[in-house]
């Protein structure tokens, strides 16, 4: 395949929903040997078409919309193929105070059942066990 329609190929990919380096990688594959595929990825790159960074940031804040904790959002970020740097960055800046507020909002919203079942929603959530902790502490009986 030539790297014209490989580019355009990508970027008919980029058009519909944002992806990482590595799942453009993944994808591209089927399609195109390493030499080819690295030309692509750098123009792509050229043209800040991706950026594994602001992708990163940007499923961060989508699960914090969607009420999930740390663990939730780091295994998303694997899941994602988001490079090992950028989610040890990620894990080294954590907020945690911001998860705590969503968790603690969650729990208020649930105040009406049993206590350990609301704990063990957060946990299925992805909530840290620090934040799990705080909350089973400030509202515990």
């Amino acid at each position: 395949m030539k790297n014209k329609e490989l580019f355009s190929f990508a970027l008919k990919l980029l058009s519909r929903r944002s992806y990482s380096e590595g799942e453009i990688r993944e994808k591209l594959k089927e399609k195109a040997g390493e030499e080819e595929i690295e030309t692509v990825i750098k123009k792509l790159k050229e043209l800040k078409y991706m950026n594994d960074g602001e992708l990163a940031e940007k499923i961060v804040e989508d699960c914090f919309k969607r009420n999930k904790g740390f663990h939730y959002i780091i295994n998303q970020l694997f899941r994602r193929k988001i490079p090992q740097e950028i989610i040890k960055k990620i894990e080294e800046n954590f907020d945690y105070e911001r998860e705590f507020k969503i968790g603690e909002e969650v729990f208020l919203r649930n105040r009406n059942k049993n206590f350990s079942t609301i704990l063990l929603n957060l946990k299925s959530k992805g909530f840290s066990y620090k934040t799990i902790n705080r909350i089973g502490e400030k509202y515990g009986k």
